[in-house]
Parts: C-alpha cells; structure tokens; sequence
C-alpha cells in the first residue's frame, strides 16, 4: 500500500493595519464640503493624481482613509478589487472617494465619470453606498459628483443629509 502524499493548506489571518493618523476636524462626513476639506488636507501639493477610498459606518463617520493609487500627472490606475477589499475590511456601510487634478481643473473627465460609475456598482454587490466622490486642487476648489448630479442621492438612505435623530451622539436617549 502507498504512503498518502498530504498538501500543506495555509491557515491566513486578514487584517487592518493602522498606517497613521491625521487631525481633521470631525470624524462625519455631513456633505460634499466635508469631503474636500479631508481631500485637501491629504492631498495637499500633490505633484501626481492620487486617489482615495474614504469608508464610513452608518452614520457617516470614517471609518478608515486608504489611499489607493498614486498616478502620474494625470492619470492614476484604480482597480475595483483593491477599493473593495478595503471597504469590506473596513466594515464600510458607505464610501467616498476623493482624488486630486495637479492641473486645478476640477471637472471630471469622462474617465472619472466611468470609473465612478463602475465602482459604485461594486459597492452595491456588497451593500455599500457611494455617497459622493469630490476633485480638489491645490487653490482650494472642488467638484463633487453628488453636486453635478453624477450620483444619485436615493431618498431611503441617509446619504449626505444627516437625518436629525443622527445629528446628535449623545441626544440624552438610552
């Protein structure tokens, strides 16, 4: 009788690893403003495009910043599988992406429109919102896709309007 050959299987873990920190001034995201403000403050004299997955629980607040491309003067690669994994990793029940035009022209190209489109039909596979995805530039301006109207604002979600009964943590309700 022959020896049975055995396969080694490897047992992984997944996590999250805290790449460090910044100081904005609130942890939720309340509309498209708020989202330029943190692309700003990330993305601040950026020399190439970059691109941000912004992941956001229930309420809006961040989860976790990820920065998922780093381009060239004009272009960055974004692939759906990347921003993805982090927003499932991250428990995003919304996400946001934020990326910069070197150029200070904040309309989106056709190309910005497409991918957005894409990976907002990636979130909905695994029940994630995309609620808004902003360009900033270097003088402070910006163009958010929710704004222009590139994204729907779907009534039953809580979207960027901040229902009441979330605008308060601690409202004195047990």
């Amino acid at each position: 009788m022959q020896a049975e050959t055995l396969n080694k299987i490897d047992i992984v873990k997944i996590q999250m690893v805290k790449d460090g920190t910044i100081e904005y001034r609130t942890k939720q995201i309340r509309n498209p403003q708020d989202l330029a403000e943190l692309g700003m403050k990330f993305l601040k004299n950026a020399d190439r495009e970059m691109f941000v997955l912004v992941s956001l629980d229930s309420k809006n607040h961040i989860n976790c910043i990820h920065l998922v491309s780093i381009g060239t003067l004009s272009v960055a690669l974004i692939s759906g599988r990347e921003v993805m994994k982090v927003a499932i990793l991250s428990n995003a029940a919304r996400m946001a992406f934020i990326h910069n035009h070197p150029s200070g022209n904040v309309e989106p190209s056709p190309e910005d429109i497409q991918l957005t489109k894409q990976l907002g039909e990636c979130g909905q596979l695994f029940d994630i919102k995309l609620l808004d995805h902003v360009i900033v530039s270097d003088d402070g301006n910006y163009g958010s896709f929710l704004e222009k109207g590139l994204i729907k604002d779907s009534p039953d979600s809580m979207g960027l309007r901040i229902r009441e009964e979330d605008a308060c943590e601690n409202c004195g309700k047990s």
